[in-house]
């Protein structure tokens, strides 16, 4: 677990009440035990116009098996390391270590044609079918933590939630977990970008919620990229690395003001830091994933079709785990709560908002070695 905060802000955003830290803890943990996705917005700019968690999503139930056919594939070996032990729900392993890495503003034709990337793609797996939910960028982080966009539109910097997030869950369920951001000045600071410009409040979302922004204790969760770093090493004990990791790259090595080539260089180094440390080895998995594409295709939520308008593009998502085969390509229809349900399901943890809608596929084809028919 990281270290206790240093200088975090441990009351709400200047102009803005909130709960008391420890009602806070108690109403999350609560929300989080019943499976629940709070509706409600925060105060601030009038860009958050939800009416609740999916924005506009149907909010289903947890189908037993994922939606699609799957089909049996030959693919080349899989990649070294130890495979999960444990089982989570919806044949999701319960991982070791979860990490997730969140890259920017890219369709998946185009950030495959940078050669770092394509390597990657073709050394590991990777889906063909991945959809952001929105644009711009904000949206889809929020999707990707809390299932649901809350209404936003824009990148704002005040439109804090006061719903269920995942860092507050995993906090509640006592899973260790760290959110690491390039070049944040540190843990827990909560101001719209760095002093150098590089660390942007809009690619961190867990601070939009005051089930961590609000509460000291969680919010320590937050914290630079640098703390991450010497835990990955070769010579680490893997438990000192927290279960479920998210880094978030600075606006250069993301891809947002820099080139995707220089994006690439930087994933590739990040990879081979990973896949070389204990955590990943034994029983390991990273995520890689795009947060919008320059479209606005995406997956219509009451029918799972494909739609061109409503969505953030078709991206490109990796999976680079210990046992998946390499080169393999999932067809079934993913977009960022699926995500989420991912990371619910290896946790076991209640899927919150459209993590549980039937349109929305676990990424169970990954270690089931098979691709999954996206249908029509």
């Amino acid at each position: 677990m990281p270290p206790a905060a240093t200088g975090a802000r441990t009351s709400p955003r200047a102009g803005r009440a909130g709960l008391p830290p420890v009602v806070l803890v108690v109403v999350v943990a609560v929300l989080a035990a019943a499976g629940l996705a709070a509706c409600g917005g925060g105060a601030g700019k009038s860009s958050t116009a939800g009416s609740g968690p999916g924005a506009g999503r149907p909010t289903g139930t947890t189908p037993s098996t994922a939606p699609g056919a799957s089909t049996t594939v030959t693919a080349p070996p899989s990649t070294s390391g130890s495979a999960p032990t444990g089982s989570g729900r919806e044949a999701v392993p319960a991982f070791s270590h979860l990490f997730v890495v969140v890259m920017e503003n890219e369709e998946r034709p185009s950030v495959l044609a940078v050669p770092t990337i394509a390597a990657l793609a073709k050394r590991y797996a990777s889906a063909d079918a991945w959809y952001a939910v929105s644009h711009p960028s904000l949206p889809n982080y929020l999707a990707m933590v809390s299932g649901s966009t809350w209404g936003v539109t824009s990148d704002c910097t005040t439109c804090d939630q006061t719903g269920p997030d995942l860092g507050a869950q995993l906090s509640a369920a006592g899973i260790t977990w760290g959110a690491y951001m390039e070049n944040m000045p540190g843990p827990c600071f909560t101001g719209p970008q760095s002093p150098d410009g590089l660390y942007a409040e809009k690619h961190d979302p867990f601070v939009y919620f005051a089930g961590v922004r609000d509460v000291a204790g969680v919010c320590a969760h937050v914290q630079p990229l640098t703390s991450l770093t010497p835990l990955l090493s070769s010579t680490a004990a893997a438990r000192d690395v927290p279960r479920f990791v998210w880094v978030t790259p600075n606006l250069c090595d993301d891809g947002h003001n820099c080139s995707a080539a220089t994006s690439g260089t930087w994933l590739a180094g990040f990879v081979a830091t990973v896949t070389a440390s204990p955590a990943w080895t034994d029983g390991g998995a990273l995520v890689v994933t795009w947060d919008e594409g320059a479209t606005d295709d995406g997956i219509d939520p009451a029918t799972g079709t494909l739609s061109s308008t409503g969505g953030g593009g078709n991206v490109l998502t990796l999976v680079i785990a210990p046992h998946v085969p390499a080169g393999l390509v999932v067809h079934t229809r993913f977009d960022h709560y699926s995500l989420l349900r991912t990371i619910e399901d290896a946790f076991g943890l209640p899927l919150l908002g459209a993590a549980a809608d039937g349109s929305t596929a676990p990424m169970s084809a990954f270690w089931s070695g098979a691709a999954g028919g996206g249908g029509p």
